[in-house]
């Protein structure tokens, strides 16, 4: 530990303790040497008071100089620091800029590598976006192609159903007519052969023989007769045409016609024909 007092100021101290105590010492001896304890005075006392003093105190007192007054040193100068120690702290300053220098690097360099982080960061979210969107309309585009492929094989479908259903009806409109003009052929070899005349005869002798003459009859009757029939002769319908007679005449031709029922069939079925036209001519 290095001494920063000056050289025998303690001796000093302690001197001027010990005279300062040995004064007070003296000091009070005096003060209790003065000191006379009170009594009656007799008559004789002239009021003189006297105060007993040691001299040998006193003459000791009279030898010892007072004390020197005491004095304050002042403050070293501090000693100029050996060059090893200035060399210590300059290295111990540079080692500290260049921890200082070594963290402020580190520091940048991880804000670098954070920055660099984040926009590694943002490119993939937006690579990914960016698929991510491509894909989409990728989807949507195949989706659309699709919806169009299966429109284009609807309506293809549905050009081929409408024209096999064309077709089909053609077909049957061709069978229709030839079968129409197979019968139509059939009638008219019929009619030529006396077979349709004889059948249309069969048909109203029937009628004629089935009909209740009323009273209002008169001779030489002639009404047009509508007749329905389906397969096998059933009459299902009976309509009048021209006939010159009363409401009494003709509900008796209609009932006439439906006791006929069934009809004569024709022996070549080409001949058959569910609405029959005759004249209703019965014989006198």
């Amino acid at each position: 530990m290095r001494n920063t007092g000056v050289p025998g100021l303690a001796d000093d101290r302690r001197s001027l303790a010990w005279s300062l105590g040995i004064h007070a010492v003296l000091l009070l001896v005096i003060l209790l040497g003065g000191v006379v304890i009170p009594h009656k005075p007799t008559p004789s006392d002239l009021g003189i008071k006297a105060t007993l003093i040691d001299p040998d105190a006193v003459r000791k007192m009279r030898r010892r100089p007072p004390p020197p007054p005491e004095v304050v040193p002042a403050e070293p100068p501090q000693p100029e620091p050996p060059a090893r120690q200035v060399e210590a702290e300059r290295l111990q300053a540079e080692r500290e800029r260049q921890l200082s220098e070594k963290k402020a690097a580190e520091q940048k360099a991880a804000e670098a590598r954070l920055a660099e982080q984040k926009l590694a960061t943002k490119k993939l979210a937006e690579q990914k976006a960016a698929e991510k969107k491509a894909a989409e309309q990728k989807a949507a585009e195949k989706k659309a192609a699709d919806k169009a492929a299966a429109d284009k094989a609807a309506a293809e479908k549905a050009e081929a159903q409408r024209l096999a259903a064309e077709e089909k009806r053609r077909r049957t409109e061709q069978a229709e007519l030839e079968r129409q003009l197979a019968e139509e052929d059939a009638l008219l070899t019929a009619a030529d052969s006396g077979a349709l005349a004889e059948y249309v005869a069969l048909i109203r002798q029937k009628v004629e023989r089935n009909w209740v003459r009323p009273p209002g009859a008169r001779a030489g009757l002639e009404c047009e007769l509508h007749v329905t029939q389906i397969p096998g002769g059933q009459v299902t319908g009976v309509r009048i045409g021209n006939c010159p007679a009363d409401e009494a005449v003709r509900r008796s031709i209609e009932a006439a016609v439906l006791r006929a029922s069934p009809l004569p069939m024709p022996a070549n079925q080409a001949l058959f024909e569910r609405n029959l036209r005759f004249v209703f001519k019965p014989e006198e």
